[in-house]
């Protein structure tokens, strides 16, 4: 396996293990590796494919290779997947390999191409032209929590859907594409083991439907139960710029997401499904979009998160923390943090979080709502927020009740730092619901970060203040 830590690979290793193959992974990060859950059921060959001595100790003994890597963090990627490829296919010769399997990208019709796809589709020709029988797998967006592809429709729609009514988009949205639910990428990719020995050709796989990227936006706003909006044409492709914004928009690095960006250009559909005729169908029939959304959201399966994904990955969120070191034992500062509210306050800004929340209450929101519980348990109030979780001496998770575009979670765990010495961690989470959600978010964060800060400061002073009178004699001075 090339490609082990990857998106497709991490979830590819724990399929085949399951089908009783044994199973070797070349991967330049072992550390990366021990992340996936599955580190030592592998055998592990440390090295990059472009380099020969490596490539040709993890293709020694095998009966077949499937390679998942694609270079596309930088300007050279087409170079490093040309090397690499001739590297594998010398290497899968000399090594008695009887099986690669490449998955590679859907390709345009006509001569007209990106770099990106351009350069998927020369590596699955030059493996194929090599002595080792290769089915190439020539796929689509693919649909589940952490592939690029995905992240960037997910984010995108949780931005743009919620906000302004009439949404400008260039043109090559338009453009069909065919994607493809990762559990059904699994499956081709496991299959094309079973392939006869003579078959060397590439094979195109995809979902029962070819939307415009358009509809891909629209549906998953459907499943993400997101506000509709009127999507207008506009004739303009800039790619270096689009892969800006979505860099500015979603988790996606620019430098990843120019190359995808440049293959909207292109109707991206299954032109064959000869795949079928030899392998059979997925289990119960490729997955609809929808349905293969459906399940991604729902973090189900394959489509749900691996420890490996991108940093990023799943719903949009935005965070703020604030990290105190503080002078107290943690069940002195646990019952700070089991205090707040009420009557005891929330150790900030005087008089900021009523102001806020007496314009919650002329939204319509919960406004003054004060008070505790008897006892901290989930679904308890506890002010304008509610208990969601409760790990006793050691966490506090709330959701406020206010009125805003987005949710938002206030988290609050307590950890013993040695001897006598606690570390208190504030984190506030906040889910934008569409661009208005992102725009209240970054107009408050100074404020937000003062009074959270204030919070976090407080609190460790007066857990440490506790403390000091519970070390005095008779709590005396």
């Amino acid at each position: 396996m090339i490609g082990a830590t990857g998106y497709v690979g991490t979830r590819l290793v724990p399929r085949l293990l399951a089908e009783g193959h044994a199973v070797r992974c070349l991967v330049r990060s072992p550390e990366r590796l021990a992340r996936t859950g599955f580190a030592d059921r592998v055998e592990v060959v440390r090295g990059s494919v472009g380099d020969a001595a490596p490539t040709g100790e993890a293709c020694r003994g095998v009966d077949a290779v499937v390679h998942l890597v694609h270079s596309m963090d930088g300007p050279d990627f087409a170079d490093r997947d040309r090397l690499a490829a001739h590297t594998l296919a010398a290497a899968a010769e000399a090594g008695g390999v009887r099986r690669i399997v490449y998955l590679g990208g859907l390709q345009p019709t006509g001569e007209a191409n990106s770099a990106h796809l351009g350069s998927r589709n020369e590596v699955g020709e030059i493996l194929r032209a090599g002595a080792v029988p290769t089915a190439v797998l020539q796929a689509g967006i693919v649909v589940g929590r952490g592939s690029a592809s995905f992240e960037m429709i997910r984010h995108l729609a949780e931005t743009v859907f919620g906000g302004p009514p009439v949404l400008p988009l260039p043109d090559q949205a338009w453009n069909r594409i065919q994607p493809i639910a990762i559990d059904d990428v699994l499956y081709w990719l496991t299959a094309c083991l079973r392939l006869p020995p003579e078959v060397n050709r590439a094979f195109d796989v995809g979902g029962p439907e070819a939307p415009s990227y358009v509809e891909l936006l629209r549906g998953y706003a459907r499943e993400a139960g997101l506000a509709r909006a009127l999507t207008v044409p506009v004739p303009v492709a800039a790619p270096r710029l689009g892969a800006r914004a979505i860099e500015a928009l979603t988790p996606v690095d620019r430098e990843l997401a120019g190359p995808l960006l440049e293959s909207m250009a292109y109707d991206l559909v299954c032109r064959e499904s000869d795949l079928s005729a030899l392998v059979g169908e997925p289990p119960g029939g490729r997955t609809p979009y929808r349905e293969a959304v459906r399940r991604a959201l729902a973090e189900e399966g394959s489509a749900g998160p691996a420890a490996t994904d991108p940093e990023g990955s799943g719903p949009p969120a935005l965070t703020g923390r604030h990290v105190e070191e503080v002078d107290a034992p943690p069940e002195v500062l646990w019952s700070v943090v089991a205090g707040l509210g009420g009557d005891e306050g929330w150790h900030t800004v005087p008089g900021a979080w009523a102001l806020r929340q007496r314009l919650d209450g002329l939204v319509g929101g919960v406004g003054l709502r004060r008070g505790r519980p008897e006892r901290l348990e989930p679904g308890a109030p506890v002010d304008w927020w509610r208990v969601e979780e409760v790990d006793q001496g050691h966490a506090l998770g709330l959701r406020a009740e206010t009125r805003l575009p987005g949710v938002a979670r206030l988290r609050m765990t307590v950890e013993p730092a040695g001897r006598g010495v606690s570390r208190y961690t504030q984190t506030v989470t906040f889910r934008p619901r569409g661009l208005a959600g992102r725009v209240y978010w970054y107009a408050q964060k100074p404020g937000h970060d003062l009074i959270f800060g204030v919070m976090a400061r407080m609190v460790a002073f007066e857990a440490e203040r506790r403390a000091d009178q519970h070390r005095r004699p008779n709590g005396r001075g």
